[in-house]
């Protein structure tokens, strides 16, 4: 009897370690498609367009930062008049992107809480940081903000089913 009670454990417990490892093999793949898209903007060609200027000779133009909160959000947001618009979409998207962040990081890491949504900010960030260094988008508080509101949202999807899981 003791022998199947210690099988029954053993099977749990390898049951948690294979859905942490296939979570955590989600995040890294994650990461590498965020990291993809956001800062070498593929499958925009930005990348490419950028690495021929240099080879070149030719200067890179950098747009100008854009420091004020909420501006981008507001101007997208009266331009747009139906959810089809481009500027719906990027507001979306940059909730969007970071909603896996919020809400797998969590299932294997001992960040939660606030330090768990100030990582996500500050990944954010370092984004944007890039993007401004390499020339391949615009840095934009708002897209920060935007940003961290995901890893919030992904962090409460994370909360709520961490809850149900364990009623």
């Amino acid at each position: 009897m003791d022998k199947k009670i210690s099988q029954k454990k053993n099977r749990r417990k390898n049951q948690k370690i294979n859905i942490r490892t296939i979570i955590v093999l989600l995040f890294i793949l994650y990461m590498l498609l965020l990291f993809a898209v956001l800062v070498l903007k593929y499958p925009t060609g930005m990348l490419e367009g950028s690495f021929k200027k240099i080879i070149s000779g030719e200067s890179i133009t950098r747009m100008e930062p854009k420091w004020i909160p909420f501006e981008t959000i507001t101007d997208y947001v009266s331009r747009a008049h139906v959810l089809q618009d481009w500027f719906v979409k990027n507001l979306a998207c940059n909730v969007i992107m970071f909603l896996p962040f919020g809400f797998l990081l969590p299932w294997f890491s001992k960040l939660k809480g606030w330090r768990l949504i100030l990582s996500g900010c500050l990944l954010s960030v370092a984004i944007e940081v890039l993007q401004y260094a390499t020339a391949l988008g615009q840095m934009d508080v708002d897209d920060v903000i935007l940003n961290t509101l995901g890893t919030a949202l992904g962090y409460g999807i994370y909360l709520l089913i961490v809850h149900y899981k364990n009623k």
